[in-house]
């Protein structure tokens, strides 16, 4: 007799890198080699696995994207588009793989893992000498009172204006949202390796 429910089974990195190689060869393989090693490396192998899917993001600027868990998988889902394979190379897929792991992390935590909050604020700044060698200031931006530019053209502007701003020293919105890719130095991801997967 046929049942609706599904079955339910947990499966282990060796289950999610058979599945990625048959799907998307050495760029699937790579990818769940790149998680188990920077589970390791960054998280202290905290994760557990967790998959990883090749193809287009729901959101056309998106490079990566993970989910929360839905009905028929236990933990979150991490995306990758296929231009980091192709094009980007790497050390860009690793440094996406962090970004997103990081994502993961906090959902399973049960914490908010939007950019723009504490939670990613303090995990960035906790593993910026682990991933970049060095420390950030990272601080969910906010608005406040800041000096208003327009007065050194007028003076009888507002000494202040309320803006959304960084704190001083701190990263802006945008740094937050992109981090690692956001602090690396110049010159990082040249002449990087890549390997080719389909588009779609």
């Amino acid at each position: 007799m046929a049942s609706n429910t599904l079955l339910r089974v947990t499966p282990t990195i060796e289950d999610y890198r058979n599945a990625a190689a048959l799907l998307w060869g050495d760029a699937g393989r790579y990818a769940v080699d790149a998680f188990e090693r920077i589970n390791v490396d960054v998280f202290d192998g905290m994760l557990p696995p967790i998959p990883i899917v090749i193809g287009l993001s729901a959101y056309g600027h998106c490079i990566g994207l993970t989910r929360s868990k839905v009905d028929w998988i236990e933990h979150p889902r991490i995306s990758l588009v296929p231009k980091l394979f192709n094009r980007d190379g790497l050390r860009t897929v690793d440094d996406v793989l962090v970004h997103e792991m990081l994502h993961a992390s906090l959902m399973l935590r049960g914490r908010d893992a939007r950019h723009n909050l504490a939670p990613w604020c303090e995990e960035i700044t906790r593993l910026s000498p682990i991933v970049l060698g060095h420390e950030i200031n990272a601080h969910p931006v906010r608005p406040r009172r800041i000096e208003n530019p327009e007065r050194q053209h007028d003076e009888n502007a507002p000494k202040t204006i309320v803006k959304r701003a960084p704190l001083p020293g701190a990263m802006t919105q945008g740094q937050l949202a992109r981090w690692p890719h956001s602090v690396r130095p110049t010159g990082y991801y040249d002449d990087d390796t890549c390997i080719g997967v389909p588009t779609y």
